[in-house]
């Protein structure tokens, strides 16, 4: 049996919910906390039927303010890297975008050798659409929806978990 065999995978589907720019109304914690526990719910009520070789969930709800967001992309070719125009560069101040950030991670058990393609994009197409449904009444200021389907196999995880030097600002009081 190589290293590899019965490695833990997990199926991660996340959602961020983007509130427009020229949004200044105030969006109370209270109504996301309360966002955030239907569409967990109703997201683990599904995943038992949707996908049954997990056998444990990460759910992870975050109200995030980007305060800077620098993303470049390059076009690598012959050696070289090409930076290409810049996207989405967001500038500090009022009016800077926020977003609700929804992930829920569904860990296979070591041992579990064989999950079928079909079966984790059914599971990513059902918790999708239960999401997206919940969320035009849930998060009625949100403009946009992204989201990001990932299957993980992790056959290294190695965290690097380093304590800085400490200044005055980051020293425990």
């Amino acid at each position: 049996m190589s290293e590899a065999e019965g490695t833990p995978r997990a199926l991660r589907i996340s959602f961020e919910f983007h509130v427009p720019r020229a949004g200044r109304r105030n969006i109370h914690w209270s109504k996301v906390e309360k966002a955030l526990d239907t569409i967990t719910e109703r997201v683990l009520g599904l995943a038992g039927e949707v996908f049954p070789a997990a056998d444990k969930a990460t759910v992870r709800g975050e109200w995030i303010y980007p305060w800077a967001d620098r993303r470049q992309e390059y076009v690598l070719a012959d050696g070289k890297a090409e930076l290409v125009a810049e996207v989405d560069t967001v500038e500090a101040g009022p009016g800077t975008p926020r977003a609700l950030r929804v992930s829920f991670e569904f860990e296979v058990p070591r041992g579990f050798r064989s999950v079928r393609s079909a079966e984790f994009e059914r599971a990513l197409d059902a918790i999708t659409e239960r999401v997206l449904g919940l969320a035009e009444g849930l998060f009625p200021w949100a403009a946009k929806a992204v989201m990001r389907k990932e299957w993980l196999y992790n056959w290294t995880d190695y965290p690097d978990v380093r304590t800085l030097a400490p200044t005055e600002f980051n020293t425990p009081e």
